[in-house]
């Protein structure tokens, strides 16, 4: 038939009539995957974007680099360009695609294209002997290879339309011939930076989102949709001269694909599957052309070598599919599946190999999941849904590559909160941006955040610290965090991506060997959310399943980086508070904590010799590619020791979890320093009686105090060393200066071959520290009731501890609060002990805007310069909130104080020296409870109780004795459990074991002789009753079973989605809680049974334990028919929640359940009663203080009083002075500012950080020219904010806004406020107020005797201090007599 019959040439009238029939010839079909041109394209305009596509896909396919005029991305300048510059090819082709053409240009250029490229042949090694034979792959890596499909197209254009031909020499024909390049014409738009860029409707997928789109295949992305023909094994072509990082620009988003260097043979050998990259002198033959020709160097990164399979290209999958017509599944897509040519064999897993594989292509099909195969709603549009997923990761503008991460971080972080496309941010990068202030000030300037709210800034420290090589300062590191929340809207990006402000915390293991700067921390919600689950009614688990593959095993292009995932961790879940005034409502998610690495990126460098392993201290800017699974081998040694691989897939899993906690590294020792025990200590019954804890010499325990700047050696730490984790203990017969530590096999969780230096470096997460009064635990309380010999006076006794406590708190802020300096010693004692290691840390107090950061150092500050907390308002509200919150938290969490109880780390006698039941406690200096009366060292000869949390069964709790042994004397602040008995003591409360659990002590005689034992439970077999199962697959079983899949991938891939899976843990803790209390038992068959499916259920991961929903259900049922309620139990419902979760008391008669007895008797009404007594005592500050307005009073004397103003002007004379023209100004700015403070709706934090900014930025005004206004800026004291300018905006804002919005002064310039003050009661005490360094301030501590000694003064008594009788005795000797 005339429409099915070959083709010799087109009509160059009518062009070629079929080329837009769906039925072209089989014999010269379109290259796959792009599309075919329409049947009359003529005939709409609107087709612009439909062609720019089609256009750059042919260009990107043959790495012809073709460019279209304004191309959406912004082209850099500097550095030389791989793009053929003759912006004829676009109208031309542009005419042809017009004309109905376009099919036919690709069915002969490809057949031309095999022709050409059968005539290329590479030879591998640079050998001229070796010529193999060419391959079916007709792509360009090579500039002749290039220029020689060029030609062809020139051609077949001429062919088509004579009359188009470009007006250029024969000799530059000839020379694009030959491979040479024509000389660079100037873009259409000057290569502006700034020129406009349309912008896109975010998340839209359709052809109209081509400002993004189109802007990624400009830079030379290949669609993933778009299989490369045939065979490929692409190279990347390195330059071996060193180069400056600084000039790689290209983005991995936006990567340029002409210089992925293709392999140019015939694939061969079926080993290795690995393709490597040529050097710069890699020889090209061209088969009548010199076989000398070389291969110039590629002056761009790596991001061209990444580009073919990058992901930007699927936000067109969805529109061209629909335009063609097409539903390609992701299996028909010809794959690479023959192997490499042996000649590559020699290469490591760390060379720069891009083929499909390594990248996880879409496609490539996978086993379980498949969107194409999706049924149900979401298949109805499955390309979409895919773009929706690629769509999360915005891509990175060019011209900011060369800008350093934490530059690159900030500016995505501020154009995601404000809804900002990165296409419409124009800005150059400068140095100058380094500096965090500069970045935000030009930011600020742009166009395209007029009108917007900034987010909340990073912390200076954080922003220097992630300005260094390294990324971090002094024993921090800086983290990058960032969180993927549901979009609610049916297009766009299936999530919103939202950067964190950078911060600094302590390094894990993999920061410090690799860099924390290749680590991105990821919250995530969980899979099994009830938003991810709507996505696609009745599909559910499909739906999941690809969002999980493509966390998975896809790479995520971000920030010009590489990113893959390798480790979960559930995260703290978020809580949003929705409120609505018909129902206010907290509304929990949970979320997964994804960790991603680095593998890749355009800051990498090239390097001749690629290790699998990066080596160590490598900056920000000179790291080198390391894929994720070397990651993992690094750390779990699983392909060096078959221990390893015999190891479950989720156990050891779970191992990775140790290379992420955030420890301080200390001592590093040496091979012959550590002793490897080959047993435990095992009891008589084979049970493990030293579960995770070892001993250390006396001079480690000595190197590593100096370490941490500790003041005494403490009896151990809890750490980690290579392949161990747990507790060691000081041995207590070392006496000798021999630094040497010990492992124990219960401690190893992997087998670790300590050779390189951070595997044998020990790291502390916590040392034993001194010990005080404890709280008692909610979850400890209906085991007391349970166990008490008389019931009701366990209740009364915990409900009088409530009171006491209480009441005892509230008088000694009362009255602490009659003195500034008696109030600052108390608020210094009731500070949290993380405030001193945050200002040792930072080397000062904490600050943000014009105040301290935390409620204490601002109250302390404030103090510090001479404010009255009985007058001052502010401080007043300050201090009343801080008492209300900790109380009401005390009535939440219902912690009741005991005076004599702590909590201390629980270890073993090594010596053997206790005997079965018995404890040993010292105390490091005397323990003092000052409402019992108790002051000693150590206990000894009384009954304790001893417990650890969370607790379940009724024996969890253990009445022991304790006594004190003098061998075990030097070990204070922790509890010794002996090594003596069947049980270890630990694994008895609540199965706690040595390597860092902590046990709750109790010696109060009124609870501990009101206690009595319970015997160890009888334990359900609930794997046997198949209530629970269990998945024990090893990771040598799952490398057999995967086949040709990459095992690392598999090993991840299982254990990820088994992580994801709910653990129902939480919903089952609080289900038992419900019918613990429902039944009034926590010793019933029930109670036993939901303790123990809770205790299983918390090694649920690292186990395999295997609990579906479905499973919990079918338990659920069986129990809600057993509870206390008959109401609940007779219609299935759960038990309903206990009352103490309510505000106030709802039942019927008094409280009998203890926790009811002690929040409702107890607790509440004590509450309620002293914080309105404190209330009263504290009475109404006054927000005015006439010190603060003294400074500015002082300038207004220079304006004209308002009557004779009033009448100049009157009078037509009026003309205002240089002072009235500045502080009429300042007025003005101060009142815009106020405005914008009052109807900010941002939270409070960006509130006031954006308020605080513009409150920086007010100079005085232009308007006025006068060398003494100027003069109140002086340069050195405007950058510490106490110029007289700086005084004298914050004391009129004071007097203009101390009543209308009273905090607003304190939080924009609340510490020129406290300077004010400070001079004021200076001068009227007769003595200079002094200033003092950020560090000296940080270590300023109250005296307490000081405080005591000056109070007693000012109440007419002198109060004499222990020794002041001896001053001058101590000076007197023999002589002197």
């Amino acid at each position: 038939m005339e429409s099915t019959r070959r083709h010799s040439g087109p009509n160059q009238r009518d062009g070629y009539k079929h080329a837009s029939s769906r039925t072209s010839s089989p014999d010269q079909p379109p290259v796959a995957g792009l599309p075919a041109a329409p049947r009359d394209n003529g005939a709409d305009s609107g087709n612009e974007n439909e062609f720019a596509i089609w256009f750059l896909e042919f260009s990107n396919l043959y790495n012809l680099n073709l460019r279209r005029p304004n191309p959406s991305f912004l082209v850099e300048q500097a550095g030389p360009s791989s793009y053929y510059n003759d912006l004829s090819f676009y109208s031309r082709l542009k005419n042809q695609y017009r004309r109905g053409n376009g099919d036919f240009i690709l069915s002969i250029f490809a057949k031309d294209a095999q022709d050409i490229h059968s005539k290329w042949v590479r030879k591998p090694n640079g050998g001229s002997h070796v010529t193999p034979s060419p391959t079916r792959l007709p792509r360009a890596s090579t500039e002749p290879e290039r220029a020689s499909l060029l030609h062809r197209l020139v051609e077949i254009l001429d062919f088509l339309s004579p009359d188009e031909r470009p007006r250029h020499s024969v000799a530059e024909d000839s020379a694009l011939s030959n491979g040479t390049r024509r000389p660079k014409r100037p873009s259409p738009d000057g290569d502006s930076d700034q020129s406009p860029t349309s912008k896109r409707s975010r998340g839209v997928p359709n052809l109209s989102r081509s400002a993004s789109a189109l802007s990624r295949l400009d830079s030379g992305e290949v669609r993933s949709s778009t299989p490369l023909p045939e065979a490929t094994s692409p190279l990347s072509v390195r330059s071996s001269q060193q180069r400056d990082t600084r000039e790689l620009a290209p983005s991995l988003n936006s990567g340029r694909s002409s210089f992925i260097s293709a392999v140019f043979s015939e694939p061969e050998d079926h080993g290795d599957r690995s393709a490597f990259p040529t050097t710069q002198d890699t020889e090209v033959a061209v088969e009548e052309a010199s076989s000398q020709q070389k291969l110039r160097p590629s002056p761009h990164t790596v991001a061209g070598s990444i580009a073919p399979f990058s992901r930007t290209a699927h936000v067109l999958e969805a529109p061209l599919d629909e335009r063609n017509g097409l539903r390609q599944d992701a299996g028909q897509f010809p794959m690479e599946s023959e192997p490499l040519h042996d000649s590559y064999s020699e290469f490591s897993l760390g060379s720069r190999d891009l083929d499909l594989r390594q990248y996880d292509h879409p496609a490539i099909p996978t086993e379980d999941v498949s969107l194409t195969k999706l049924s149900g709603p979401i298949a109805a549009d499955d390309t979409a849904f895919k773009v929706r997923l690629e769509d999360v990761w915005p891509a990175f503008p060019e011209h900011l590559q060369n800008a350093p991460l934490a530059v690159r971080w900030e500016i995505m972080r501020v154009a995601l909160h404000c809804g900002t496309p990165m296409e419409d941010i124009h800005l150059q990068y400068d140095p100058i941006l380094n500096d965090q202030t500069k970045l935000w000030d030009r930011l600020r300037r742009l166009s395209a955040f007029d009108g917007k709210s900034f987010p909340e800034k990073s912390k200076p420290e954080a922003w220097n610290a992630a300005m260094s090589d390294h990324f971090r300062m002094t024993d921090q590191i800086v983290v990058l965090t960032a969180s993927l929340s549901l979009n609610a809207a049916k297009v766009g990006p299936l999530f919103k991506l939202s950067l964190q402000p950078l911060r600094l915390d302590l390094p894990h293991r993999l920061d410090r060997r690799f860099g924390s700067d290749r680590f991105l921390e990821l919250l995530i919600p969980s899979s099994n959310s009830k938003d991810l689950k709507a996505l696609s009614r009745g599909n559910e688990s499909a739906v999941i399943r690809a969002i999980q593959t493509w966390l998975i095993e896809g790479p995520h292009f971000l920030l010009g980086r590489v990113w893959r995932s390798f480790c979960i961790k559930q995260a703290t879940p978020k809580k949003i508070y929705k409120d609505d005034t018909l129902r206010p409502e907290t509304i929990t998610i949970l979320q997964e904590r994804i960790y991603l690495f680095a593998e890749d990126g355009n800051d990498f460098i090239l390097t001749e010799v690629k290790p699998s392993i990066s080596p160590k201290l490598q900056t920000t800017t000179s790291h080198t590619k390391m894929k994720r699974e070397h990651l993992l081998e690094w750390l779990l040694q699983i392909q060096q020791n078959e221990k390893n691989r015999k190891q479950s897939v989720y156990k050891l899993f779970s191992r990775i979890a140790l290379g992420l906690s955030r420890t301080r590294p200390t001592a590093v020792l040496q091979p012959h320093q550590i002793r490897h025990r080959d047993e435990d200590i095992l009891s008589p019954t084979g049970k493990v009686m030293n579960d995770g804890i070892a001993r250390m010499s006396t001079a480690l325990a000595r190197k590593i105090r100096d370490i941490l700047g500790l003041d005494d050696i403490p009896a151990g730490y809890q750490g980690r060393f290579g392949s161990a984790k747990g507790f060691w203990l000081r041995d207590a017969e070392d006496v000798s200066d021999e630094i040497w530590i010990e492992t124990n096999p219960s401690q190893r969780k992997w087998v670790c071959d300590f050779i390189e230096e951070d595997h044998r470096t020990f790291e502390v997460r916590n040392a034993s520290k001194e010990l005080k009064s404890a709280t008692l635990n909610l979850q400890l309380l209906p085991i007391l009731e349970d166990r008490a010999i008389n019931r009701l006076g366990m209740k009364e006794k915990v409900g009088q501890f409530m009171k006491d406590s209480l009441q005892s708190e509230m008088e000694s802020m009362k009255e602490a609060m009659q003195d500034p300096a008696h109030f600052k010693l108390w608020v210094h004692e009731n500070a949290a002990p993380q405030r001193r290691q945050d200002r040792v840390r930072l080397g000062h107090v904490p600050w943000s805007c014009g105040l301290p950061t935390s409620r204490e150092d601002q109250m302390e500050l404030l103090l510090s310069q001479g404010f009255d907390p009985t007058k001052l308002e502010f401080l007043r509200k300050i201090a009343y909130d801080l008492r209300k919150d900790k109380c009401e938290e005390l009535q939440t969490r219902l912690n009741v104080k005991v005076g004599r109880s702590t909590y201390a780390y629980m270890v073993v006698d090594f010596s053997g020296v206790l005997a079965e039941d018995e404890v040993h406690l010292g105390f490091s200096s005397k323990f003092t409870d000052e409402q019992s009366g108790f002051s000693e060292t150590f206990l000894h000869g009384m009954d304790v109780l001893v417990a650890r949390t969370p607790a379940h069964y009724p024996s969890d709790i253990q009445r022991v004795k304790a006594v004190f042994k003098p061998e075990l004397g030097s070990l204070k602040n922790v509890i010794i459990f002996p090594t003596k008995g069947n049980i270890p003591l630990a694994d008895k409360l609540s199965g706690g074991d040595y390597d860092g659990d902590i046990a709750w002590v109790c010696w109060e005689p009124g609870i501990v002789n009101n206690f009595t034992n319970a015997p160890p439970p009888d334990v359900p077999d609930l794997f046997g009753r198949g209530v629970l199962g269990k998945v024990s697959d090893t990771y040598e079983h799952l490398s057999r079973s995967c086949g040709s899949k990459d095992v690392t991938t598999e090993f991840i891939d299982r254990s990820f989605r088994f992580n994801m899976e709910p653990s129902l843990l939480g919903i089952c803790t609080n289900y038992k809680e419900k019918l613990c209390y429902s039944r009034n038992s926590v010793r019933d068959q029930h109670a036993i049974f939901m303790s123990t499916l809770i205790s299983n259920l918390v090694d649920r991961a690292k186990q395999g334990i295997v609990f579906s929903e479905q499973d919990w259900d079918k338990q659920r049922k069986i129990l809600n028919a057993e509870q206390g309620d008959a109401q609940c139990a007779k219609k299935g419902l759960d038990p309903p929640q206990p009352q103490y979760k309510q505000d106030n008391w709802r039942g019927t008669g008094p409280p009998t359940h203890i926790i009811d007895y002690v929040k409702f008797v107890a607790g509440k009404p004590t509450v309620e009663r002293e914080l309105e007594r404190l209330k009263r005592y504290l009475g109404q500050g006054e927000h005015f203080d006439k010190d603060l307005v003294k400074f500015f009073e002082y300038y207004e004397k220079y304006k004209r009083p308002y009557e004779l103003r009033k009448k100049e002007e009157e009078a037509g004379k009026f003309k205002k002075s240089t002072w009235e023209t500045v502080l009429d100004e300042l007025q003005k700015d101060i009142h815009d500012l106020a405005v914008e403070w009052r109807n900010s709706h941002d939270s409070f934090e960006v509130k006031r950080e954006n308020t605080y900014d513009k409150w920086r930025n007010i100079r005085p005004t232009s308007k006025v020219n006068s060398k003494t206004v100027q003069s109140l800026c002086e340069e050195t004291l405007v950058k510490v904010g106490l110029s007289q300018w700086d005084l004298l905006k914050a004391s009129y804002l004071f007097k203009l806004y101390f009543n209308k919005s009273p905090s607003l002064p304190w939080y924009v310039a609340g510490y020129q406020l406290a300077y004010i003050k400070a001079i004021a009661v200076s001068r009227a005490r007769g003595a200079p107020p002094v200033l003092l360094t950020p560090e000296m301030y940080a270590g300023v501590r109250p005296d307490a005797k000081f405080v005591r000694a000056a109070a007693a003064l000012k109440d007419g008594h002198r109060l004499e201090q222990p020794g002041e009788d001896l001053v001058g005795a101590e000076g007197l000797s023999d002589q002197d007599e």
